[in-house]
């Protein structure tokens, strides 16, 4: 039972959640406005020192009114007297680099939604962090859960997917993510217009930055199908075309047999024999390709289910929107989202204005 000084979860559920924006970045921004046209209060928000604190987020954000409510250092902000309810957290992908954050929240007795990679399935990701996090929510009654476009486009199409079958032999993802806007950083970061030997040597030497992420979408799944995951294997490969092709990031064309971008292969058992691949690729899409995520399960019937999307950020931005409710109302502790139930809108005719 909850002691007198922490939160009744069902019944905050049943309004309006007041939220506290930590990070005030493109994401941070894209929720503001979606919670704006939903009439859902943000109290506060948060940034690291920077040239965002001190202006009003509203203004931030090109709402055509300020808000009135000036994002504050997240050092120094009084976490302890906030009047918010839950704190959604776009600040970045790694829990150990976010923790400081889930610290200052989660003991102020906040609930957390996390837009990070790894919070999607903490303990899969960073067993040792997963555990501090789920001690800190339950000693203060707070919940925390990682959402964000994955949740429906990954991890729920394939939860729906093997739910039409009777029985299952194997689970098969894949999908294609485009990369081919402008960023100088982004050309780095995925190792674009090398050879494949460059490719290799380079993130043989450093640990890629996406490493570990993608592997958590099959074992979640897995996990949340009731499987016992007993090994996960993923292997990084580059991926090149027998063509140029554009990038946007370098300005130029890539010569053909250089790297456009980075497949992810995941490779996953179970103790019940039944297995879970992924191939993600993160590339330059070819004309006429789209963005997808795709779902084959080998079971009894087989089952597909493709998602397409067509803009990331705002779709990614709504679905952590669309989550509060369900996290405010869930137990103390992390729970996964795939603990949840599959998300649902919660519409409200939205100014289109403010979706634009």
């Amino acid at each position: 039972m909850l002691g007198d000084d922490q939160p009744n979860h069902s019944a905050r559920a049943s309004t309006a959640p007041r939220v506290l924006l930590y990070g005030a970045g493109r994401y941070g921004q894209e929720f503001a406005r979606l919670a704006s046209a939903r009439g859902w209060p943000i109290v506060a928000a948060v940034n690291r020192a920077g040239p965002k604190v001190g202006r009003d987020l509203g203004q931030l954000a090109g709402l055509a009114e300020p808000l009135g409510i000036v994002v504050e250092d997240c050092e120094t902000y009084g976490y302890a007297a906030t009047e918010a309810d839950v704190a959604v957290v776009f600040v970045a992908d790694r829990l150990r680099q976010n923790f400081p954050a889930y610290q200052r929240l989660l003991s102020a007795g906040l609930d957390v939604v996390c837009h990070g990679t790894e919070s999607y399935y903490p303990w899969g990701s960073d067993a040792e962090t997963a555990t501090r996090i789920n001690e800190l929510a339950v000693e203060h009654g707070a919940t925390f859960t990682g959402t964000g476009i994955w949740d429906t486009s990954r991890i729920w199409s394939g939860i729906l997917a093997a739910g039409q079958c009777a029985s299952l032999v194997s689970l098969h993802h894949t999908s294609i993510t485009q990369i081919n806007y402008p960023s100088p950083r982004l050309a780095e970061y995925v190792g674009l217009d090398m050879t494949p030997g460059e490719f290799t040597v380079t993130f043989e030497e450093r640990r890629h930055a996406l490493a570990g992420m993608y592997k958590t979408i099959p074992e979640h799944v897995m996990v949340a199908l009731g499987l016992t995951v007993t090994d996960v294997i993923e292997t990084l490969e580059p991926v090149v075309y027998t063509d140029p092709v554009a990038s946007l990031s370098l300005n130029r064309d890539i010569p053909a047999g250089h790297t456009t971008g980075i497949r992810f292969r995941v490779d996953a058992r179970s103790a019940e024999g039944i297995t879970a691949t992924a191939n993600i690729e993160l590339r330059i899409l070819r004309p006429g390709e789209t963005e997808h995520m795709e779902w084959n399960v080998d079971g009894a019937p087989r089952s597909r289910i493709v998602v397409e999307r067509q803009d990331s950020r705002v779709a990614s931005a709504a679905v952590v929107l669309n989550r509060l409710p369900h996290v405010i109302a869930a137990p103390p502790g992390i729970r996964l989202l795939s603990e949840l139930g599959p998300l649902a809108t919660n519409y409200r005719r939205a100014d289109e204005a403010v979706l634009r």
